[in-house]
């Protein structure tokens, strides 16, 4: 008898105003503190419209995690929050978000795309470091977090 691992499947959807909810929903559950402090109003509006976008990530059909861009400046992308529900870690999930985001930066054709990661944050680190992004600096309000940035055309 042979074991067999039962494949898994993962899917994204952008984001659109008739599932702004679930990605509401899904932050409040990733960010309890974030979705009381900073994700309160207007705040997802900004990812259905030109200046940003998100993405909703299911794993077997459920949902699993989300990511959220913003446009900066000229032509820079700033990945805002990327999250998954603790029982879909380390199954994928960030992986195909952060592929979302790549393929979407490309299509865009923008210069960068860099995030701020907790210092003690190794699983963000890590996928970040796998998709190109380096630490620049540290972020000069809080001390706890350092930039991570991938700057287009300067693969080697």
């Amino acid at each position: 008898h042979f074991y067999k691992r039962k494949m898994r499947r993962i899917s994204t959807e952008r984001v659109i105003p008739s599932n702004l909810s679930s990605l509401r929903d899904l932050n409040q559950k990733i960010f309890p503190i974030l979705a009381v402090t900073e994700m309160s109003g207007n705040f997802y509006q900004a990812f259905t419209k030109e200046t940003g976008f998100a993405f909703l990530a299911f794993h077997d059909k459920a949902l699993a995690g989300s990511v959220c861009c913003q446009l900066v400046g000229q032509n820079s992308l700033y990945l805002r929050f990327i999250g998954t529900i603790s029982r879909h870690r380390r199954k994928g999930v960030g992986k195909a978000l952060m592929a979302q985001v790549m393929k979407e930066a490309m299509v865009r054709d923008l210069h960068s795309v860099y995030a701020y990661v907790r210092r003690d944050n190794k699983a963000a680190i890590h996928l970040n470091r796998k998709f190109g992004l380096v630490i620049t600096g540290t972020c000069r309000q809080d001390e706890s977090l350092v930039i991570m940035e991938k700057i287009f055309g300067q693969e080697l």
